[in-house]
Order: C-alpha cells, then structure tokens, then sequence
C-alpha cells in the first residue's frame, strides 16, 4: 500500500520538503521540516467538515445540483472512489509519513530542541492514525521511514486490528508527554502538553476507559492555564489567535499562497445577489446547518445566534431565509477559499464537557454536573441539577451538538456513545427522506484507488 505514489515516502515537495538526500544536516534543516509537518494539518481540519458535520444531522447540503461526492455524505451513501473519502486516507498517511521520516532522521542528531520535535511528530501521528481508526477501524500501520521502492514492496500494509492501531496512538502520545515540557506555549498553533494530555484524554474516552480519561482530563483542568473566553463568538471570529479557551489551533492566513481556509465557501449558502462577502462573492453551499439544529437551541441559548444565521443579508437591504454558519469566517478574505482565522482543533470548553462525561460514565453523575454547568452558564442558560446518569448523558450529547456544531466533533461523539444509527435514521424520517443508515455505514470504505495499488488492503464489509 502506497498512500499516494511510492516516490511521495521519499521525496518531500515544496521548500519545506526538499529531498531528502543530504537535506537533514542541523537544527534549523527540522526546523523546516516540522514547519511541514504541521501543514498537514490544515488539510486536516478543513476535511473533518464532510464526515462530522455532513454526514450527521447537524448540515445539509444547499446546491440543487451538488456534486455526488458532497451528497454522498448528507445521505451516508459512500462509494470507495469518493474523492473526499480517498482525502481522509491520504492525508493521513501523508502526515504519518512525514512524522515518520523526521522521527528516523532525529535519532542520529543530538540538540536541544530535539525531544520537543519528537514530541511534536509522536502527537501529529497519533493524531492521524485516531482519525483513521476511527473512520475506517482496523488500517495498516507503519513507523518506518522507506529509502527504496524494494522496501515498500517487501513491507506488510495489510490493515492491522484497532486494538494494536489504539496501541500505537496511546503508547506515541505516552512519548509524548514525557518528551514535551510543562510550560504552555503563547502560540497555540503549536502542540503542548496540554494538547498532548486533551488528545489522550479524548483516546481513553472513546474506547470507555473511563477512569483514564478522567485522570488525565483532570490533569488539563489541574494546569490552570487555560479557561473559557467570556464571547463564545470571539472564538471563531478574526483576530481569534491564541485565546484562552484555545489548547490546539490550526493556523490560517489569507492572502498567503494558499495558506487560508475554505470554510466560508463551504459554510454559507450559494445565492444570487447575497451581501455577505467583498465583492458579492458567494457561497458554496456544501455544508451548511440544519433546520433541526438551529431549531434545537434552548430558548435564550447565546451559542445560536453567535454560531448560526437564518437570514441571509442581501443587496437590496432585505434578508432571505437560509441557513448559514458563522464559525471560521473571514468577512474580510476577498475569496470565500482564502479566510485566516484559525481553526480551534482542541479547546477548554471540550475538556470539561468530556471530563463531565467520563465523571458519569463512572457513575459519580453528580461530580459531573459542576463541569457541564460551567459551559452552559457561558451560554446563558440555567444550571443543570439532579439528573439521573441516562439523563445527564442525553444533556452532554445535547450539550456537545450546540457547543460545538461545525467544529468537527459530531460523528465521532455519536460513534463513541453508540447513537450514530439512532440518531440519523431519525434525522433522515424528520427530513422525509428514505434512507437508512445500516451498521456497515458506520465505517467508510477503503479507498479503490489503494486497493488498486495494493489488493491486500481488504475493503470494509458492505461496499
């Protein structure tokens, strides 16, 4: 299995990744190299909009003739060529491949910036192997760095069991925390410890190791570092760099060869004559919320309106009735594909919900009610008290939708709890459409163009 060519496991591309040969020779060579490494990530979370935000009831699709890749997702109806299903593949693989590269080159190096870089590439392939088990379950795995077409041929990527892939995501992250210091960078656009201890504690709570996820969630909260911004809408607005709700961005920059997102082309609807962007640009319609989620908001619930619009401005002063999402957009980008505000991939808000949640798991259900109770006072919406377990689950899952609609985490918090089923064959019967949602959806399917180039690499039962 090659996740793009096998020549891409030894030749990096643009500056940040020359060839190899003779490029790593000091400190400032992995300098550059890690540079290259996070920019893997950007692909990254502008890629979690399809399958945690379209594919679930919190998007629809607006185009009356979208592209067949987009409404695969809305109906959960996935075929191995989708293009955007190939993306998650071999973005991940990308990541883990340039991850791997800079790890084997830093073992013969010795400086003092060194444990930090290694910190940083165990998290970034934690972070895509977690991605990847979660969408595909059992996936091949490598940690090598390959030097010849002859090694890649000869080495097993057949897919190995999510037990042994959770293993290697849990043991890297592991590293990692012993490797990185205790302090907390200004620049939240690079991994800390604190984004270490978040992602492990997230790993610990999706495979229902309830007690280790606690832990180590409480070991963020214990930090005292971070804490939740008074405006929930300054968190995805311009200007949102290094907040202190922030634990891990994802940085953006418009104007800058290629460097801005595309979450305002995606988020807003595409209509004629709409007065949103410079120069009348319009959307894209590709993701944009539902009626059932905008309905869903507690009377008075302050996340809506700073999150989500109804009334789409237009030219002549007046407004249209669509739908559109407000995170993540540059009102001032002179292209819907280029905005520069950063994407919050981790943040504290997250932490104490998901401590909340692993606290009742546990069973100590009032415990967890001060942790929920601290986001929803933020919102502007009265305490929670004397739930039962079931009922403080159903809050958290409620709670979870509205605080962090379009930001990536809907599909993997449905999965996690075991509700993904339930919840979008209820959402397709709402919307009077006649899909279901069958237990092999819950994994999309491998790539054809990697069983292609390697016939090993069995697909997903069902497709």
């Amino acid at each position: 299995m090659c996740t793009m060519s096998c020549s891409d496991f030894l030749t990096l591309k643009p500056e940040y990744q020359m060839n190899e040969l003779g490029f790593y020779q000091n400190e400032s060579d992995f300098e550059t190299a890690i540079v290259g490494l996070y920019s893997g990530l950007q692909n990254y979370g502008q890629n979690l909009i399809w399958v945690n935000e379209l594919a679930t009831d919190n998007a629809v699709f607006q185009l009356a003739n979208a592209e067949t890749a987009v409404t695969g997702f809305d109906y959960l109806n996935l075929s191995a060529t989708n293009p955007y299903v190939s993306t998650y593949w071999s973005n991940s693989y990308g990541m883990i491949s340039r991850a791997n590269g800079i790890l084997n080159r830093l073992s013969k190096f010795d400086f003092g910036s060194k444990p930090k870089m290694q910190g940083e590439c165990k998290f970034i392939r934690a972070l895509a192997y977690f991605q990847l088990v979660q969408l595909f379950g059992d996936v091949s795995i490598t940690e090598l760095e390959f030097s010849s077409p002859n090694q890649i041929a000869d080495y097993d990527f057949s897919r190995k069991p999510v037990e042994q892939v959770y293993q290697l995501i849990i043991q890297d992250l592991t590293d990692a925390e012993s490797l990185l210091t205790t302090d907390v960078p200004k620049n939240k656009g690079k991994v800390s410890i604190g984004a270490v201890k978040t992602l492990l504690g997230k790993v610990y709570l999706t495979r229902h190791e309830y007690e280790k996820s606690a832990e180590k969630l409480k070991e963020v909260i214990d930090m005292h570092v971070y804490s939740l911004e008074q405006d929930y809408g300054s968190l995805f607005s311009e200007g949102n760099d290094d907040k202190s709700e922030s634990i891990l961005e994802i940085e953006f920059a418009s104007g800058n060869q290629g460097e801005g997102s595309n979450f305002a082309h995606h988020f807003y609807p595409n209509v004629v004559n709409m007065d949103v962007f410079i120069g009348g640009i319009l959307g894209g319609g590709r993701c944009v919320p539902s009626k059932f989620l905008y309905d869903s908001y507690t009377e008075g619930d302050l996340r809506r309106d700073a999150a989500l619009g109804n009334k789409l401005p237009m030219k002549d002063g007046t407004t249209s009735d669509y739908y559109f999402c407000k995170k993540f957009v540059d009102y001032s980008a002179t292209t819907t594909s280029d905005c520069g505000v950063n994407f919050t991939l981790f943040r504290y808000a997250d932490v104490l919900l998901m401590y909340a949640e692993a606290l009742n798991e546990s069973g100590k259900t009032n415990e967890a009610l001060p942790y929920i109770n601290q986001v929803r006072q933020r919102a502007g919406v009265e305490d929670l008290a004397g739930l039962s377990q079931d009922g403080l689950r159903s809050a958290l899952e409620r709670e979870r939708q509205w605080e962090f609609c379009f930001e990536g985490h809907r599909w993997f918090d449905l999965m996690r709890t075991g509700r993904t089923l339930e919840v979008l064959n209820e959402d397709f019967k709402n919307r009077g459409l006649a899909f279901t949602v069958e237990a092999y959806k819950l994994f999309l399917p491998i790539p054809q163009g990697q069983i292609d180039i390697d016939p090993d690499l069995k697909q997903n039962p069902g497709y």
